[in-house]
This record gives C-alpha cells, structure tokens and sequence, in this order.
C-alpha cells in the first residue's frame, strides 16, 4: 500500500535520497547527494532564495517516487524537481499531486518542471538518445515524461544537444573564419584563463551570463559570491584553452566555456576511481562538451568567431564534441553544423494550476 510522507525530518531525507540509487547503475547515476541533502536541510547557498517541500511516495518503508516543490516569493510558479520514480503512475500521481496541492495552497497559477530547485542547479527532462550520457546533462528515466503528462503536464519547451566529430582541414565554414578575422582586425582580443586568474574571469562571466540568461524559462537571479559558490569548482575540471574569452577595450563582451566529457565521474562523491578517471580524462581528453556560451547583443557575430577558435583547437586536440543544452530557435545551434553526427533531446513541463 502506498503511503505518502511529506514531514522535511531525518527519515524523510534518508529515504527521499536512497532512491536514485534502487533506480539507475552507477554508470548512469548523476545524483547530488550532498546537495540534495544541504537543500533540505535550508544549507545550501542558493537556499535564502526559495522554500522546499519534499514528498516522498513510500510503499512500507521503501521509497518509490519522490519530488520537491519549490517557491520564490514573487514568483506565480512553483517549481517541482529532483523527481525520481518507479514505472508507477500511482506514486508519481502521489507526489505530483501532493506537490500541485500545496502550490495551489501557497496561491501559484502554474506547476514547471523539472526544475531540481533552480534553473542554476539543474532542469528539464531528457526524452531522446539515452544511449550517450556527457557530463552535466539532465539524465532521467525514459518515461519519466509519459508519466508528467498522465498527471496533467504538458510540454512547453524544446531543447537539444548536437553531437559532432572530430573537425578536419576539409571542415571550413567560411562565414565563421571570416568573422574571426574581423573581429581581430577591429581591435578584439581572446584570451583563455589561467588557475590564477580564474577567480577574476568568473565574476566577469557572472555579470555578463546573468544577463543574457535573463529572459530563459525559469530564470531566477542570484548573488555575485552564490554564482562562485556554484562554479568555482570548475576550475579544477576545465581545459583552459578551451575557454574563451572575448574583449573588446579590455571589457569582456563574450565567452564559451568547454568542459571534458568525464560522464558520471564528477557527480556525487567521488571515488578514488573516479578521481583517476577524471586526472586521466583531463590529462587527455577525446571528447568535449560545450554548456556555456554568451556574447553580448552589441556583438552580434562574435558567436561564429568563437566557433571557429574551438574547432580550431577540437581538430589540433582531435577531439569530438557536443554543443549541450540549446534552447530551440537559439542561433548557436547552428554552428558548424556540418559536423553534426546525432542529437540528444529534452523537454520542458508544465501543468496550470485551477482556480488558484
């Protein structure tokens, strides 16, 4: 018989994160353990910006379904993430019901998702391609969306994942070259970070990502030092030559950002395994993934420029790579798309709230 719990004490969080474990092999794990746990407990950096409520389906004692509601302030929407279930339309309906209610309570008009408590921690559902995993992808059970609909949400977004070979010298998209020559011939330089100045580079990148990202599903701003708490660790995972950075009159205008593919090793506790996989993989590397790229409106076309850098150093690197996570209609979807092998999929869910 299925129970559901929703009291935020101690055996709710240990049965709420025991589940992802019972549901993917390591292989294919991605939870967050420790924060997951932080935001339950209200330790997590971002967690002055938002209130939790955790549902968990239990049949006796086993976890079988799980959610969390989140809810800003001025924000008609609540957000449910981290959900995790069985094939079973009952105790997802459990806890996406349990989860619409209280939203319903607190007066939001609509339930988005997957949202795993901000759009800076993580979103979306993956509903094409589960075969390739790259790391910091969305990654769930296939008919994780089929059971969202039956409980009432309906797809509202589209994004997706080009994943392209390893470039060649007969691999020349004339119109990126050519912007990159321009844009150096008027005074524009690209610089790469160092360990050293990373620190620096981030806050530069803080001030110009967060306000480009300000109009994507979901966005909600964050402090200077919560965006260094969140990505400062990718100092020790980058390839610095894979990062670029456009200035022009020494003022940060653009930026990509590339990180090696290390699959599931970075997520969660990290293992003496996976802490020679990750040495091994940043040492050489075979495949990239790309889930940062901005560059300001009064840039137009830097974009390319920046493509053309990086298929540069993919071919030097031989290397493949995935332009992650693009939002459909979004331009750099299309770059280089002559080395576009296959696509992974994703899909953003939402429900309107009756009579709220």
């Amino acid at each position: 018989m299925l129970t559901l719990y929703t009291k935020n004490d101690s055996y709710l969080r240990r049965r709420f994160l025991a589940l992802p474990p019972e549901l993917y092999p390591p292989e294919r794990r991605t939870q967050e353990p420790k924060a997951e746990r932080q935001l339950l407990e209200g330790r997590h950096p971002l967690s002055p910006c938002f209130e939790v409520y955790p549902f968990l389906a239990l049949d006796g004692d086993r976890p079988v379904a799980r959610c969390l509601l989140t809810v800003y302030p001025e924000d008609d929407a609540g957000y449910v993430g981290f959900f995790e279930s069985e094939d079973n339309y009952e105790a997802a309906a459990l806890v996406l019901n349990a989860a619409y209610d209280q939203a319903k309570r607190l007066g939001k008009r609509r339930l988005v998702g997957p949202y795993n408590a901000s759009f800076w921690i993580g979103y979306r559902f993956k509903s094409a391609n589960f075969r390739d995993y790259f790391t910091g992808e969305p990654y769930n059970k296939p008919y994780y969306p089929r059971l969202w609909e039956r409980c009432g949400f309906a797809v509202t977004d589209h994004y997706y994942s080009n994943h392209m070979r390893v470039p060649t010298a007969a691999d020349v998209s004339r119109k990126a070259v050519r912007r990159l020559e321009q844009f150096r011939a008027n005074g524009y330089e690209f610089r790469n970070p160092t360990f050293s100045t990373f620190d620096a580079c981030l806050r530069e990148i803080y001030h110009l990502l967060t306000a480009l990202y300000s109009t994507f599903p979901g966005y909600q701003p964050i402090t200077e030092a919560q965006f260094a708490a969140l990505y400062g660790s990718l100092r020790y995972v980058v390839d610095f030559e894979m990062v670029k950075l456009a200035y022009k009159d020494n003022k940060l205008v653009a930026f990509v950002i590339c990180v090696p593919n290390y699959g599931v090793h970075t997520a969660g506790k990290i293992t003496l395994r996976d802490l020679r996989e990750i040495l091994r993989v940043r040492r050489q590397p075979t495949e990239f993934s790309i889930p940062y790229m901005g560059v300001s409106p009064e840039h137009a076309g830097l974009g390319n420029a920046l493509s053309e850098l990086l298929k540069q150093d993919l071919a030097r690197k031989n290397c493949t790579s995935i332009s992650a996570l693009i939002h459909d209609g979004k331009v750099s979807g299309g770059f280089y798309k002559l080395l576009l092998t296959h696509r992974s999929e994703y899909v953003l869910m939402e429900q309107v709230i009756e009579d709220a």
